[in-house]
């Protein structure tokens, strides 16, 4: 190794090798910082041990000879300024001096002193270059330093391929990740959604890292042929599909209530199904075409029925068969009026269309209904038997009844009576006066007097025999024309209903119960038969004279335990 000249003793020797290796040590760091560190170690350890071994006695003599060796460092730095500026002083006075031999010859007389002083001084340059060396190459290994410790490094995320953001630790891709499938609707056995993210550390500032928020974004765009955002269409809980065009679906549902709403002002109208639409995230497998959708909820589900009558039919025959109730079959038919119009090979409908998405309606309203009059009957026997008057006309009254009617789809399925009817007006009662006495026969009867009603018509003309004792004469006979209508003196069941060719010829037994019977005899015709259940004052028999009978009239017994009593005070002959 060739030392420069001005180093000449141990000391500058000495300093200038420090400031060589010192050189060297930055030139290095700035070159690997990482080898660099471990040598910088070394050589701090190395100054350390020899500091310790010059403790004492040798510190004077080191902070002298550091004294010096600055004193030395500050002349090598300097020297080559002065020697410059001495330099540039000789030049320009010899250039001057010079110039009357000419211009040429001064500048090339310049020339040749500038070489020369730069020949001669040339170690100078070289020792500055010791100092300003090293003093670059920190500055450069401040400057890496700075500058990557200064930048950011982040964890570059790839999601099929695609880098999808940048984050500072995993986690926050986990958040992400967690807020898509969160945000992901399974509607059935579809396999989850995954996905297997990599990562790789780059470099990068703040302004490229991604929060949770805007990575899960990210990574949603990325994922467009596994999941999308749709609507899905959910009726009653089951789930019919989803479509990425849910403010048309939406819109489409409103449109089968509009009519509904327009025609039912003030009523409540809502689909018969739960009908609901959610959004949200979707597996594409279970995203379909809109038009499929809109097909599935216009079209109808069932189409009409109908059904043609035949003979022998019954309204509750129709509607048992059909498996619908008599009052839908009658809503669904006007033509039937109630059942009082059943016309052989009429057809009716039985079944209306169904759609899939069925309205219903249910709207209130109040109506007037009369209140129908009482009427009373009161015996007169100041009045011929069979004469009545009225004595008090009778009025219904009005009362106002709110109902609740109940459509499905425009037919009305249920009508009913909500809360309690306000009466406007109370009835008036009708009062009858009801003529008693029958002037052939001397004796008052009565349709209400006795327990039973009196069973002969307005044909009644007097009693011809009464009763006489159980082996005499064990009944009443009633004497009218041929053909007065007989009626039941009290509810009952026919217990016969038939002929013999003598006694009582045509007639019926009634049985009422508890041991009482009724029997009507002599009649020209019956309307009832065995096993038929009669009310009070219906129609049984037309008066005759049948089996054993010698004029028109109608032979009436109570029995009473199978005894024959006296029938007049039952219906009321005083």
């Amino acid at each position: 190794m060739v030392i420069p000249r001005p180093f000449r003793s141990r000391f500058s020797i000495r300093m200038w090798q420090t400031r060589n290796l010192l050189g060297q040590l930055f030139y290095k760091v700035g070159e690997a910082a990482e080898v660099d560190f471990v040598h910088l170690g070394r050589f701090l350890r190395a100054v350390s041990a020899w500091a310790g071994q010059s403790i004492g006695a040798p510190l004077g003599r080191a902070i002298g000879a550091l004294g010096s060796s600055l004193r030395g460092a500050g002349e090598d730095i300097c020297a080559p300024f002065r020697r410059a500026h001495s330099g540039a002083g000789h030049l320009r006075r010899l250039i001057a001096d010079e110039r009357q031999n000419g211009l040429g010859h001064a500048l090339r007389l310049g020339a040749q002193f500038f070489g020369e002083g730069v020949r001669a001084n040339a170690y100078l340059a070289r020792n500055l270059l010791y100092y300003v060396l090293p003093l670059a190459a920190g500055g450069v290994f401040l400057y890496t330093v700075t500058t990557v410790l200064g930048g950011g490094y982040a964890l570059a995320v790839q999601c099929n391929g695609a880098t999808v953001g940048y984050v500072q630790q995993e986690s926050v891709y986990e958040e992400a990740a967690k807020m898509v499938e969160d945000q992901i609707i399974y509607t059935g056995d579809e396999q989850p959604w995954t996905i297997e993210p990599t990562f790789n550390i780059v470099a990068a500032n703040k302004q490229t890292v991604s929060d949770s928020q805007t990575l899960a974004n990210a990574i949603l765009e990325n994922s467009g042929a596994q999941i999308a955002e749709a609507t899905g269409l959910y009726v009653d809980g089951t789930f019919y599909g989803a479509t990425a065009d849910g403010d048309k679906l939406a819109a489409a549902i409103d449109a089968i209530k509009a009519p509904y709403l327009e025609q039912n002002p003030g009523a409540d109208v809502q689909f018969v199904k739960d009908i609901k639409l959610r959004k949200g995230l979707y597996l594409t497998q279970s995203i379909k075409d809109y038009s499929e959708i809109e097909q599935l909820i216009t079209a109808p589900v069932q189409g009409q029925q109908s059904y043609t009558i035949k003979a022998g039919d019954t309204p509750w025959s129709i509607a048992g068969a059909n498996g619908i109730t008599l009052d839908e079959l009658y809503a669904l038919n006007p033509v039937l009026d109630n059942g009082n119009n059943l016309p052989v090979g009429q057809e009716l409908v039985i079944g209306q269309n169904v759609s899939f998405l069925q309205v219903k309606v249910v709207k209130t309203q109040v109506e007037q209904e009369s209140i129908p009059y009482d009427t009373v009957k009161t015996n007169d026997s100041s009045m011929a038997y069979g004469k009545t008057k009225t004595t008090q006309a009778g009025v219904n009254g009005v009362r106002e009844v709110t109902y609740q009617y109940t459509y499905i789809d425009g037919s009305l399925i249920e009508k009913v009576a909500v809360g309690d009817p306000v009466v406007v007006s109370q009835p008036v009662q009708e009062q009858i006066s009801v003529g008693t006495y029958v002037p052939a026969a001397g004796v008052s009867v009565s349709t209400s007097g006795g327990s039973m009603m009196f069973p002969v018509g307005a044909g009644f003309k007097y009693m011809s025999r009464g009763f006489s004792g159980v082996n005499a004469h064990n009944g009443l006979d009633l004497c009218a024309a041929y053909g007065t209508p007989i009626y039941a003196a009290q509810a009952g069941t026919v217990v016969y209903a038939g002929q013999t060719a003598s006694g009582y010829g045509i007639h019926v037994i009634i049985n009422h119960g508890g041991g009482v019977q009724t029997l009507y005899g002599h009649c020209s015709g019956l309307v009832v038969s065995v096993g038929q259940t009669v009310a009070k004052g219906q129609l049984i028999a037309y008066v005759g004279a049948t089996g054993t009978a010698t004029g028109n009239h109608c032979h009436f017994e109570v029995i009473v335990n199978g005894t024959r009593v006296n029938g007049a005070p039952y219906i009321g002959i005083g």
